[in-house]
Formats: structure tokens, C-alpha cells, sequence
């Protein structure tokens, strides 16, 4: 989507009068579509069996082993971010337990682990552990486009204050999107009262939805979001992520 687009979609309508603050908190943003093209190897998808090296061992957490979540190849993503890797996968798994057993909270340090693969040559499927939690699987494209904040608490200023200005806002933002999942942008969610954003020195990396057939669950049928520091992105050291759920 280009900006010129973006301006048009309100230019006939009441946020036509904040354009540029629109503009000013506008960031990039990469929609995540499912798709029911077949898997192919180191290609992005959600859940099924991650492609890892040869000899990987998988990952555990204090309770466990984690659950495989998605892997994303950036050579098939748009480059909206300088800082984002241009090639390489980046496989992420989840501490979360979908049966609700243990007390694993979404919000603690090493609730996401990720793996990232600069030599996607030599990776192979791996069938995760029989004692590991399994939804289906799917493959995923992406789609270049923008996003706002999703409410008040994630900006300093806020001049939506009527009814009419809110619904036009968020009727904008809704159209900027065609998947409740998605890289960068700001994170979005159902319940929260905040900002759940970690710091000024952190971004929005992955949000994505509850799902039924991939077994996601987060906070009872609702969202999560995955970030990651500004300056561990720009050295591709996804190795430190937090996460927040709601």
C-alpha cells in the first residue's frame, strides 16, 4: 500500500481534519494470509513440523518442551523495515499450554523462543515430540501495508474523542488489514488496558490471533503479541523476545 493510498481512504470522512497526526503515527506493517498452497521446505508457515538443522535439539522450558509455533522465511516477506533480516528463517515456539494444566504465564521471559537460520540449505523437517501439543498446519504469504495504534494507550496523544471520530477511526484502521495476524505495526488485542508494549526501546514483532485448528489459545480465546528490542533487531538477535497476551 502506498501512502498516497492511505490518504484517500479518509480524505471523505471526519478524520480528514487529523492528517497529520494520522501520518505522524502511521507505521509499516506486513499482513500475515493463510494460504492452501502445499509446504514446501523452509518456506513460512504456521504449526506442522518445523524445518530445523539436521541434528537440532528441541527446545525446552522449565515445565517442558516448547510447542512449535510458525516459522517465517524473510526472503518471502517485504522489506517495510531496514532492520529486518533479508533472508533466513526465523522459526518461533511457545511455552503455552493449550489444556490450561500448568501455570506457564504468557507474560514471563522465555514464554516465546525462537531459532533464527541464516543457511536455510540445510534444514530438514522435523516431527515435533509426541508429547508436544499439535493444531494443524498452514501455509502462509504476506502482504505489505500499514497500521495505527489500536487505542489511546499507546500513544501520547489521542484526539479521538467523540463517537463518530472513534468509529471512524477504527473503521480505518480495520481497513488497513486484511488478517487479524501480522508482523511490525503496533500490537492489537481484545481485553487490555494498556500499552502492552515492554519499552521505548521495544517494537511489535508478531501479533496473532486465538485459533481453534492451529490449537492457539491466548488468554482465553484472545491475542498475542511477540516484541523485540530495537537494537537486538538491527543485529538480527532474536535470541531475548517478550510477549504479552490479551
Amino acid at each position: 500500500m502506498e501512502i498516497t493510498h492511505f490518504l484517500q481512504m479518509f480524505e471523505q470522512t471526519p478524520l480528514a481534519l487529523h492528517q497529520d497526526y494520522l501520518c505522524s503515527v502511521l507505521r509499516p506493517a506486513i499482513d500475515i494470509i493463510r494460504s492452501d498452497s502445499g509446504i514446501n521446505l523452509a518456506g513460512s508457515r504456521y504449526g506442522g513440523s518445523p524445518d530445523l538443522p539436521e541434528r537440532f535439539e528441541w527446545p525446552t522450558h522449565h515445565l517442558g518442551l516448547y510447542r512449535f509455533l510458525g516459522q517465517f522465511n524473510f526472503a518471502e516477506i517485504p522489506q517495510v523495515n531496514p532492520n529486518l533480516p533479508e533472508r533466513g528463517l526465523l522459526s518461533l515456539f511457545v511455552a503455552d499450554d493449550p489444556d490450561g494444566e500448568s501455570d506457564i504465564f504468557w507474560g514471563e521471559p522465555g514464554y516465546i523462543h525462537a531459532e533464527f537460520f541464516t543457511d536455510i540449505t540445510r534444514l530438514v523437517p522435523h516431527v515435533p515430540p509426541d508429547s508436544v501439543a499439535r493444531g494443524s498446519s498452514s501455509t502462509i504469504t504476506f502482504r505489505q501495508t500499514f497500521d495505527l495504534p489500536f487505542d489511546e494507550y499507546q500513544v501520547d496523544e489521542w484526539p479521538f474523542q467523540t463517537d463518530e471520530l472513534c468509529a471512524s477511526y477504527g473503521d480505518l484502521r480495520n481497513a488497513l488489514h486484511q488478517s487479524d495476524d501480522y508482523l511490525l505495526g503496533y500490537p492489537s488485542h481484545c481485553t487490555l488496558a494498556y500499552d502492552p508494549t515492554p519499552g521505548a526501546e521495544w517494537i511489535s514483532l508478531f501479533t496473532a490471533n486465538s485459533d481453534d485448528e492451529l490449537a492457539w489459545d491466548w488468554h482465553d480465546g484472545d491475542k498475542l503479541t511477540i516484541f523485540i528490542e530495537i537494537e537486538r533487531l538491527k543485529k538480527h538477535d532474536f535470541s531475548n523476545l517478550r510477549s504479552d497476551a490479551g
